[in-house]
């Protein structure tokens, strides 16, 4: 009987370890996903830039050649 009630407390000790690994890995996990949205966002942020870079050369160039 001692013997399966310290095969228990072992198996909890394990158990135990096992959720702290998971919780740990849960929460690099978390980490790197919202690092992950912050540099989409900076991504999405530039491309906006970039379309309307994109429009007022399109603008200065339509324009240049209406004045030829």
């Amino acid at each position: 009987m001692h013997g399966l009630l310290r095969m228990g407390a072992w198996q909890m000790d394990m158990l135990r370890g096992a959720q702290m690994a998971t919780q740990e890995a849960l929460g690099v996990m978390a980490v790197a996903m919202l690092q992950q949205k912050g540099d989409m966002r900076e991504v999405s942020v530039w491309e906006s830039e970039m379309e309307g870079v994109m429009r007022e050369m399109a603008r200065r160039v339509e324009w240049e050649e209406s004045d030829l």
